[in-house]
C-alpha cells in the first residue's frame, strides 16, 4: 500500500486533532447546557364556597407552547456542528501551510544531499533559525560534507602527485631503452628484450594517464571546445586500423554529433572505447560505432564481439582495475582503467555512460552527453 507524502499526513493529523478537540468541546458545552425540566405541581380543583365540597371543573386544554430550553439546546447543537465543520476546513488549510513551512528545512537538506550525490561536495546548507533539532541535523550534514570534500580533495591530490612523480622515471626508462636498441651494434636478443620493456612502459604510461584522468576534478574541466564525436571517432578508428586490427570488420554509422567540452578529454573518452572494442575482440569479429544526436542529447554507442562477460551489474565494469576477462597466465594489454576513465570524463561533462554485456559475447557501451 502506497503511503501518503509526509505533508499530507501532517495535514490530516492537524485536521483530525482539531476535529477531535472541537467535538469534545462541543460535547461538553451540550452536556453543561442541557435544559433542566421544572418539577410538576398538582392542579387544585375548585371547591363549593358554602359546603366546601370539591367538585371537578371542566378545563379546556391550552395550546402547546414550545419549551424555550429545548429550542435553545437544539439550535446550539446545530450551530455548533456547523462551526465545527468550518473549523475543520480552516484547520486543514492552516495545517497544509504549517506542514509546508515545517518541512522547508527538510527540503533544503534533501536538495543539498542530491547536489552532494552529483559530486558537488562544496554544497552547504547553513540553515538559519533557532538551534533546534532540525538545525542540529543540518549542521551535522554540513560537517559531514566538509569532511567528505577534504577527503576527496586529498585523494585527488595524492593520485595526481603520485602519477606525476611516477611519470618521470618511466620517461627516463623509455629514453634509455630506446637509445640502447637504436644502436647498430645491439644484439637481436637485446632489441627483442628492449621492445618488451617498451611495451611494459607503454602500459605503465596508460595506467598513469588513467589515474590522472580519474583524479581530474569535474569542477575544473574547461568546456569551451565544440567537438564532433563522429569526426573524432572516424579519426581514431583510422589510427587504430593503422596500428593493427585488419582482422575485424568495422560497422560505422557516424552522424554529425557536436558536444561542448574539453577536446582532449573527449578524445580520450572515444579512444578508450575504441581501444577496448579492438583489444577485447577476436579474429572474424566486428566493431560497431554509432553516433546520433538531438537538440538536447548526443549519443555515442560502441559495440563489439568478444568473450562472454560474466557480470551481474553493468556498473561493475566501470570500477577501476575491474577486468572480467582477466587471465594471469595471459593478461590482456589493457590497464583496467579504460571504462573508469570513460565514466569520469562523461560525468565531468554532465553526461552518463552505461554498459551492457551482449548475450553472444562482447559489450555494448552507450555514452550520453549534452548537445552543444
Amino acid at each position: 500500500m502506497k503511503r501518503w507524502p509526509l505533508r499530507i499526513r501532517l495535514t490530516v493529523a492537524y485536521t483530525a486533532l482539531s476535529a477531535i478537540t472541537g467535538a469534545v468541546l462541543l460535547g461538553l458545552i451540550m452536556l453543561l447546557s442541557h435544559p433542566a425540566r421544572p418539577a410538576g405541581t398538582a392542579g387544585l380543583l375548585p371547591s363549593d364556597p358554602l359546603t366546601g365540597e370539591v367538585r371537578p371543573v371542566p378545563v379546556t386544554p391550552p395550546e402547546p407552547i414550545p419549551d424555550l430550553g429545548t429550542v435553545t439546546y437544539s439550535s446550539l447543537f446545530q450551530n455548533g456542528a456547523i462551526a465545527l465543520g468550518a473549523v475543520m476546513a480552516l484547520a486543514a488549510v492552516l495545517g497544509w501551510f504549517t506542514a509546508r513551512r515545517a518541512l522547508r528545512p527538510v527540503r533544503s537538506i534533501t536538495a543539498a544531499a542530491q547536489r552532494a550525490a552529483d559530486q558537488e561536495l562544496g554544497t552547504r546548507i547553513r540553515l538559519p533559525g533557532p538551534h533546534d533539532e532540525i538545525k542540529e541535523l543540518a549542521d551535522a550534514f554540513d560537517h559531514m560534507l566538509a569532511r567528505l570534500e577534504r577527503s576527496f580533495a586529498g585523494q585527488r591530490r595524492f593520485i595526481a602527485n603520485a602519477a606525476h612523480e611516477l611519470k618521470t622515471p618511466v620517461a627516463a626508462q623509455r629514453a634509455v631503452t630506446e637509445v640502447a636498441i637504436a644502436r647498430p651494434d645491439t644484439a637481436a636478443e637485446t632489441v627483442a628484450l628492449g621492445r618488451k620493456v617498451l611495451a611494459g612502459l607503454d602500459r605503465q604510461e596508460r595506467v598513469l594517464a588513467g589515474l590522472l584522468a580519474l583524479a581530474q576534478n569535474a569542477e575544473t574541466v574547461r568546456k569551451n571546445d565544440i567537438v564532433d564525436l563522429a569526426g573524432l571517432a572516424d579519426d581514431i578508428l583510422g589510427e587504430r586500423l593503422a596500428r593493427g586490427g585488419e582482422h575485424l570488420t568495422l560497422r560505422p554509422e557516424l552522424a554529425e554529433t557536436k558536444v561542448r567540452g574539453d577536446a582532449v578529454l573527449l578524445e580520450q573518452l572515444v579512444r578508450n572505447l575504441v581501444d577496448n572494442a579492438f583489444i577485447h575482440n577476436g579474429p572474424g569479429g566486428w566493431v560497431s560505432v554509432h553516433t546520433a544526436g538531438s537538440a538536447t542529447t548526443c549519443v555515442l554507442e560502441i559495440a563489439n564481439t568478444g568473450p562472454h562477460i560474466r557480470v551481474t551489474d553493468g556498473d561493475e565494469l566501470f570500477e577501476p582495475f575491474r577486468r572480467s576477462c582477466f587471465d594471469r597466465a595471459d593478461p590482456p594489454p589493457g590497464s583496467g582503467l579504460g571504462l573508469s576513465v570513460v565514466r569520469a570524463i562523461a560525468e565531468a561533462h554532465g553526461g552518463c555512460v552505461a554498459a551492457q554485456p551482449r548475450t553472444e559475447g562482447g559489450l555494448v557501451v552507450r555514452v550520453s552527453l549534452p548537445a552543444a
